[in-house]
C-alpha cells in the first residue's frame, strides 16, 4: 500500500480535491482533452491520503447514464488504480464499489463493460492479499455479480460470467465450499434453454472447476 504524496491535493474531504476530480472527468469527456484528464485523474489519485479515499470514490461512483462513454468507462478504471495503490483501505467501501461495476455492467457500451471485467480482477487480487480478508473480500465481489449473472440480459449475462471467473482466477486460495455452490448454480443455468451467454458461462464454469477439483480437471483434460 503507498501513501499519498504531501502537498498533491490528495488529503481530506475538502471541496478542492472534488472539483479537481470533476474538472479532469469533464476533460476525459472531450475527445481532445481526454489524454489530459486521464493523466491528471491518475495523479490525483495515486497522490491521495487515507482520508482523501472517500471523497475520490463519491465522484466516481455516481456516474450518469448520459455522460460519456469515455467518462463511465474511466470512472471505473480508476477504482482498479486505487485498488493497486491503497489495496485494503478500500475495504469499508468495496460494497458501494461493487455495486457501481454491477450497474456499468449493464453498460450498452461494450468498453465500459470490459473495463469492468478488468477491474474485478484488481480488486480481487490486490485486496485479497491479506489473508484476514480474503475470504470477506470474495464474497463481497462474487455475490452481487452473480445475482446479475440471472438478468435476462445478454449483454449483463455475459460480463457478469467474464467477470466472476476472472474474480475466481485472480483470488489467491478461494474458499472452496463457495465454489462448489457457485459450481452448482451455474450448471443451473447451464441447463436453462433461455439463458443467453452461453459461451461466457462456460468459460465461468471452466474455471470453477478448474480451481475447484485441480487435480480431477488434470487428469481428466490431459491427452
Amino acid at each position: 500500500m503507498k501513501k499519498g504524496q504531501g502537498g498533491g491535493g490528495g488529503g481530506g474531504g475538502g471541496l478542492e480535491l472534488k472539483q479537481r476530480i470533476v474538472c479532469a472527468l469533464n476533460k476525459v469527456g472531450d475527445r481532445d482533452t481526454q489524454q489530459i484528464g486521464t493523466e491528471e485523474l491518475d495523479r490525483v489519485a495515486q497522490g491521495l491520503r487515507p482520508e482523501g479515499i472517500w471523497p475520490f470514490l463519491s465522484c466516481i461512483l455516481e456516474t450518469e447514464w448520459e455522460q460519456k462513454a469515455s467518462i463511465r468507462k474511466e470512472c471505473v478504471r480508476l477504482m482498479g488504480t486505487l485498488a493497486t495503490h491503497y489495496d485494503i483501505l478500500l475495504l469499508p467501501h468495496l460494497p458501494k464499489m461493487v455495486a457501481s461495476i454491477v450497474k456499468r455492467l449493464r453498460d450498452p457500451d461494450s468498453v465500459v463493460r470490459d473495463v469492468c471485467v478488468n477491474t474485478v480482477a484488481l480488486l480481487a487480487s490486490k485486496l485479497g492479499l491479506a489473508l484476514s480478508h480474503k475470504d470477506k473480500v470474495f464474497l463481497l465481489l462474487v455475490r452481487p455479480i452473480f445475482e446479475a449473472l440471472g438478468e435476462q440480459n445478454r449483454h449483463v449475462q455475459s460480463a457478469s460470467a467474464l467477470c466472476l471467473a476472472r474474480i475466481i482466477h485472480n483470488t489467491r486460495h478461494p474458499p472452496l465450499s463457495l465454489l462448489h455452490k457457485l459450481l452448482l448454480r451455474t450448471l443451473k443455468f447451464l441447463k436453462n434453454p433461455h439463458f443467453m451467454a452461453k459461451p461466457a458461462l462456460l468459460d465461468l464454469t471452466k474455471t470453477l472447476i478448474q480451481v475447484s477439483f485441480p487435480f480431477t480437471f488434470i487428469h481428466s483434460y490431459t491427452p
